[in-house]
């Protein structure tokens, strides 16, 4: 468990398997991933297997410590500790609680985390180029953005091109 000021992160278990996919099918956060569906039940805990059978991941729920409810999901996948890198994601899946830092905290735990845990140097991100509150964030805890990949994705029956952004150990905010 990584504990901040107002939330904290704990690993993704079986348990939460009903809210991780009540938030990915909520539309406006799917509207963002790149999936095409939002997942099943059974999708998401053939994920979670994968995730643990691995090793290359971390994912955690974003726990806001006054309700003690779980608002979203944070990790780190494509863990390389030979170059020293690792892909960060995050989504707060509870309406109410975005617009509010909690996912700017979260980051910045898990970033301290990949750094100084886990010894990364590097860690990257996509995010379609129109997902202005997404780069916002990405901003204000120390991502920079790096490039485009044009037509990267297929959403919602368009390509869609997606912004690479990446933070270096001692860049994060």
């Amino acid at each position: 468990m990584i504990e901040g000021e107002r939330v904290l992160l704990r690993p993704m278990a079986d348990e939460d398997t009903d809210d991780v996919v009540r938030m990915r099918s909520e539309p406006s956060v799917h509207a963002q991933v790149f999936s095409a569906e939002p997942p099943t039940r059974e999708s998401h805990r053939r994920w979670l297997d994968q995730v643990r059978a691995g090793g290359d991941r971390q994912e955690f729920m974003i726990v806001d410590r006054a309700s003690g409810r779980s608002v979203g999901v944070i990790g780190l996948s494509h863990i390389d500790r030979a170059n020293r890198r690792a892909e960060y994601g995050v989504l707060i899946g509870d309406a109410g609680a975005r617009g509010k830092g909690l996912a700017a905290e979260a980051s910045r735990l898990l970033l301290d985390h990949a750094f100084r845990t886990l010894g990364l140097t590097r860690v990257y991100l996509h995010v379609l180029v129109d997902n202005e509150p997404a780069l916002r964030l990405y901003e204000r805890v120390g991502f920079r953005r790096e490039g485009l990949l044009r037509q990267h994705v297929v959403k919602d029956g368009r390509l869609r091109d997606v912004i690479v952004m990446g933070v270096l150990l001692g860049e994060s905010r």
